[in-house]
C-alpha cells in the first residue's frame, strides 16, 4: 500500500485552482513528476486543463481520435474524397469503442492476417501502412505511448501493374463491348471509353452531362479535378465512343450523371460499378478478366508500343510523369522493343530514304 502523501502513478491532470491572484493547474505525469502551469484568467486554465486531458493516454476513444485525425488531414490540405476513404479503412480495423491505449499489438496483427485472406496483396499492405500512420500521429498527440501497429511486418510482394488482356484479347472486348452499347448497355460504353481513353474508375463515375463537349464536329471529354493535379485534362473522343457518349447526354440536363447505372441504391456513386461492369463484360467476351487499371495499363502498353513518347502517355494517363506510367502501366519490355523496332528502321535505311530520293534524284550515289 501506498504511503500517506505519495503521488500516485499515471498521467493526471489537477485543478484549475487559485493562487494568489492566478489560477494555476498541475500536470502529474506517469512516474510522479509535477509540472505547475499558471493562468491570468480562470477561462485559460479551465482551456489548457482540457486539452491537457485529452492527451492523457486511455481518455480518449478510437473514434473520438479518428475524428481529430480527420481534422488533421484537413488542416494538412488532403483530398476530401481521400480523407473519408482513410477515415473508412480505419473504422473497419478498428473497435471505435475501445480506449486508445487499450489498442494491442496483437489485436491489430490479428486483424492484418484476417486482411491478408479478404483482399489482394497491394490492398492489404496500404491499409496497413494507413493504419500505422494513424498510430504514430496518435503517438506524436500523446494519446499513447508508443504505436501498436509499428512492428507488424507486411506479408506478400506488391504486384507492380495489374493483368493486363492481349491485343486480340482486347480487339474481342471493344467488339462485345460495342454490341452491347448498340442495345443500349451503357456499361458497355464504359468500358469502351477506358480501353479508348486509358480513364481512371473515379474518372468515369464522376463525370456529368457537361463534361461530354461536342463542337467543330469533334467530340471532348472534361475531367476538372481527379487524384492528382496532373488528372485536370480534357481528351478528344474518337469514333465510335464519341457516338456513345453523346447519346448518352440525350435527355438529360448538363447536371446529371453521365452514366446514372453508377448510382447504388442509397442514391450514392457506387465504387465497384466499374469494376463488377468490366469483369460482366469481359465474362461476355470469353477473356480473362481484368479491372480498370488493368484496361488503362493496356492502353498504355498498345500506346508507347505505337511510338508515342512517354510524357505524352504519362500526360493522357493524368500521371505527374512517366516513371509511374513505366512501372505499373506499360507491360515489361514494350519500350526496348520499341526502341529496337526505330534502330532496326535507321538501320534499313528508313532516316535516310528522303535523302536518298534526293540523290537518286539528283544521279548522286547513297552514300
Amino acid at each position: 500500500m501506498a504511503r500517506r502523501g505519495r503521488p500516485r502513478k499515471g498521467y493526471r491532470v489537477l485543478g484549475p485552482y487559485l493562487h494568489f491572484r492566478r489560477w494555476r493547474i498541475e500536470l502529474i505525469g506517469p512516474d510522479g513528476h509535477r509540472t505547475v502551469e499558471s493562468f491570468l484568467t480562470e477561462e485559460a486554465a479551465k482551456r489548457a486543463a482540457k486539452a491537457a486531458r485529452v492527451k492523457i493516454p486511455g481518455r480518449i476513444n478510437v473514434e473520438t481520435g479518428l475524428e481529430r485525425y480527420e481534422q488533421f488531414l484537413v488542416r494538412k490540405g488532403n483530398r476530401r474524397k481521400s480523407i473519408d476513404e482513410t477515415i473508412r479503412r480505419m473504422r473497419n480495423w478498428h473497435d471505435i469503442t475501445m480506449p486508445l491505449a487499450d489498442v494491442t499489438e496483437a489485436q491489430l496483427k490479428k486483424r492484418y492476417e484476417r486482411r491478408c485472406q479478404e483482399v489482394a496483396v497491394d490492398t492489404h499492405r496500404n491499409e496497413l501502412s494507413e493504419v500505422k500512420t494513424f498510430w504514430r500521429w496518435c503517438a506524436k498527440e500523446g494519446f499513447v505511448k508508443r504505436s501498436p501497429a509499428e512492428r507488424i511486418e507486411p506479408i506478400g510482394k506488391r504486384r507492380k501493374g495489374k493483368p493486363q488482356l492481349r491485343i486480340n484479347e482486347t480487339q474481342t472486348l471493344f467488339d462485345k463491348a460495342l454490341s452491347l452499347a448498340e442495345k443500349g448497355d451503357e456499361g458497355a460504353v464504359a468500358v469502351m471509353t477506358v480501353i479508348f481513353l486509358g480513364l481512371r474508375s473515379s474518372e468515369i463515375l464522376c463525370r456529368k452531362v457537361r463534361d461530354v463537349d461536342n463542337s467543330d464536329d469533334k467530340v471532348f471529354l472534361w475531367i476538372d479535378t481527379g487524384k492528382t493535379d496532373a488528372a485536370a485534362r480534357h481528351m478528344e473522343v474518337p469514333e465510335p465512343v464519341a457516338t456513345f457518349l453523346l447519346l448518352q447526354t440525350e435527355g438529360k440536363n448538363d447536371e446529371d450523371w453521365l452514366f446514372p447505372s453508377s448510382n447504388s441504391d442509397s442514391g450514392h456513386r457506387s465504387r465497384t460499378w466499374m469494376l463488377r461492369t468490366t469483369k460482366r463484360i469481359c465474362k461476355a467476351a470469353g477473356v480473362p478478366m481484368v479491372c480498370v487499371h488493368g484496361l488503362r495499363g493496356g492502353w498504355a502498353t498498345l500506346t508507347a508500343d505505337a511510338g508515342v513518347s512517354g510524357h505524352v502517355i504519362a500526360k493522357e494517363l493524368g500521371h505527374t510523369n512517366y516513371s509511374t506510367t513505366k512501372k505499373h502501366y506499360t507491360r515489361k519490355g514494350t519500350l526496348e522493343r520499341v526502341k529496337v523496332r526505330r534502330m532496326l528502321h535507321v538501320v534499313k535505311g528508313g532516316k535516310g530514304s528522303n535523302e536518298s530520293s534526293r540523290n537518286k534524284k539528283s544521279g548522286g550515289e547513297n552514300v
